[in-house]
């Protein structure tokens, strides 16, 4: 009798831990519950606050909205439907960059970046990540599938510009993306990947954020919303490791992070880098940069640290 009770407790046990993570799955990973809760928890610190408010921020706002134009699209196979933001560059170029936006965000977050591309001259896109801006799927991948996403926006460019030089910059989920796709087999034309304060391995991830917002160890919560994860079809957190992509990468990277980020912390930046086996390769920290506004905090050194690799391995046309 006393096995019985034990064995029912045991069960009992793991349908609770079991159902606790199919919450930490929904919260995480469904972007419309996830748009109306993440209120409750995001709490930027006040100098992180008013870099958003006003000055360049507000410029590249602006410039988004006046020159964005339609919503495109492209359907393939591996991808269905998937949706983004053109900006035709200035004047006749192979140049190409596409920017990739981070969690809990959509295209438009990445003005200061589209911006400034397509201010050297760069056709820029700025895609929908999966579950994000215009993407008519529920759940985000963290980077996972976004990566297929990316593939299929590269062969795009490269069948409308056979001659074309590609340039990724993806800051946060948005970097990881650009990661993970780098260590896949990618057409000559992609020259250089730019990577901003994206993680290192996913589950070290969800650990972090489990522990920093509910105050408790990731244990066995990540774990349970792992299981969730697989068992919905979405994507296995233990195969999300950028560290890994990187480490098979032949495409020239930087990598950027802020030093003051509290959601994903700086010390990833060092890991990446040390793993990855493209060369060139380069980093930069930010001194005091927030989470994704290391180029809000210091736009100065990011563009000097960016625009200077990018010098070094696309010579100008």
């Amino acid at each position: 009798m006393k096995l019985k009770t034990v064995a029912k407790a045991g069960v009992g046990i793991s349908a609770a831990i079991l159902g606790a993570g199919a919450a930490v799955y929904e919260c995480a990973l469904n972007t419309k519950l996830n748009q109306k809760l993440i209120g409750f928890f995001d709490n930027p610190a006040p100098e992180q606050d008013a870099l958003y408010k006003g000055g360049l921020y507000d410029d590249c706002q602006k410039w988004y909205e006046e020159n964005c134009g339609e919503d495109q699209t492209i359907t393939t196979e591996k991808t269905g439907r998937i949706h983004a933001y053109f900006f035709d560059a200035p004047a006749p170029t192979h140049r190409w960059a596409i920017v990739c936006h981070g969690y809990n965000s959509s295209p438009k977050s990445t003005a200061v970046y589209a911006r400034h591309f397509n201010e050297l001259g760069y056709h820029v896109i700025s895609p929908s990540m999966r579950g994000w801006g215009n993407d008519e799927t529920r759940y985000c991948t963290m980077g996972y599938h976004d990566k297929d996403l990316l593939h299929a926006w590269i062969d795009y460019v490269v069948q409308q510009d056979p001659e074309a030089e590609i340039v990724l910059h993806g800051y946060s989920m948005g970097a990881v993306t650009i990661m993970l796709a780098t260590g896949e087999e990618l057409p000559a034309n992609v020259k250089a990947a730019i990577c901003d304060c994206g993680f290192a391995r996913c589950v070290d991830q969800f650990n972090t954020v489990v522990k920093s917002y509910a105050k408790i160890p990731g244990f066995p919560l990540v774990n349970a919303a792992n299981l969730v994860s697989i068992a919905r079809g979405n994507f296995d957190f233990r195969k999300n490791n950028p560290v890994d992509s990187v480490a098979r990468s032949v495409t020239p990277t930087i990598f950027l992070h802020g030093t003051a980020d509290d959601f994903i912390p700086c010390e990833n930046m060092q890991i990446l880098y040390d793993a990855c086996s493209a060369s060139p390769k380069a980093k930069q920290a930010i001194v005091g940069g927030y989470h994704a506004c290391a180029v809000l905090k210091d736009p100065e050194l990011y563009w000097k640290a960016v625009d200077g690799f990018l010098a070094e391995v696309l010579p100008q046309e």
